[in-house]
């Protein structure tokens, strides 16, 4: 049950760091139609997420194999934010209005 717990929490917050990147672009902060200027801590949150990911690898696998969970998880938490950034920009409308405070 543990292990489950931190892979999904892995998973949570390489998403959350891979669209705080995404929303540190003009373009798609735009797109979300935000009202709000864009915060200048926007990315340094998206590295600190991306960052405590790679320390649920480590804690979960090691640092060998953690790494390697790590880089192996990247292509399919990229593919579901792009494909949410193309068909449902909506659903990260919460995050960008949490981001603009």
């Amino acid at each position: 049950m543990l292990d489950l717990l931190l892979i999904a929490s892995l998973l949570i917050f390489y998403l959350l760091g891979l669209a705080c990147l995404a929303l540190a672009q003009d373009k798609h902060w735009n797109e979300l139609n935000v009202y709000s200027q864009r915060q200048a801590w926007t990315k340094p949150v998206a590295w600190v997420s991306l960052t405590l990911s790679l320390l649920l690898a480590w804690a979960y696998q090691g640092v060998a194999f953690g790494s390697l969970i790590w880089v192996l998880l990247l292509p399919p938490s990229g593919y579901t934010l792009v494909f949410t950034l193309a068909w449902r920009p909506q659903w990260l409308r919460p995050l960008a209005k949490l981001l603009s405070r």
